[in-house]
């Protein structure tokens, strides 16, 4: 007969729990009795309620979060992809007398070009664009054509100093003669 002895020892060094005989430190601990009476009809009824009332509201919340997202991205799909902006500092430039203009300008940036390239270029296009205000006349800033005459200008300026393209359009957010 062969032995049942491996090359490491026995298989089992301490012979198996046996199931049926009870645990002597099972004695020691409180034994709960279960509850005899059944459960009362009206108390389940309530608590299957409240359950499926919890789970209606977590539905229709999971359903108006998905209408936003489908909502964003259709509106993403027909409009495109927000814009990268780039904005610029505060500029007041005087225009002679007590007459100032306070402007506040964002660079919509090209798809592939990230606002550090801009902005490292920050002050040298204020400088700019400070030089082209101030030599214009103040008709020029007040009238028709204001906003579009600082856009160009604008867009001149950052071509000179950080390069052309590198954006697509200019917002103006802020313009105020003083």
């Amino acid at each position: 007969m062969a032995t049942h002895r491996t090359l490491h020892g026995t298989p089992y060094p301490a012979p198996p729990p046996n199931p049926l005989k009870p645990d002597p430190l099972d004695a020691l601990a409180p034994q709960h009795t279960p509850h005899s009476e059944p459960a009362h009809p009206t108390r389940t009824l309530i608590v299957v309620l409240i359950a499926l009332l919890t789970l209606a509201g977590l539905a229709y919340g999971g359903g108006i979060a998905v209408d936003r997202i489908v909502e964003q991205r259709r509106i993403e799909a027909r409009m495109g992809p927000k814009p990268s902006l780039a904005q610029l500092p505060a500029i007041e430039v005087p225009l002679g007398g007590l007459r100032a203009v306070e402007m506040q300008v964002s660079l919509v940036l090209a798809p592939k070009v990230k606002a550090d390239r801009v902005l490292r270029y920050q002050d040298r296009i204020a400088d700019r664009l400070f030089q082209t205000v101030s030599q214009a006349d103040a008709e020029t800033l007040t009238g028709t054509g204001s906003a579009a005459f600082l856009k160009q200008s604008i867009r001149d300026a950052v071509n000179r100093e950080a390069g052309t393209g590198l954006i697509r359009d200019v917002y103006i957010e802020r313009m105020v003669v003083k």
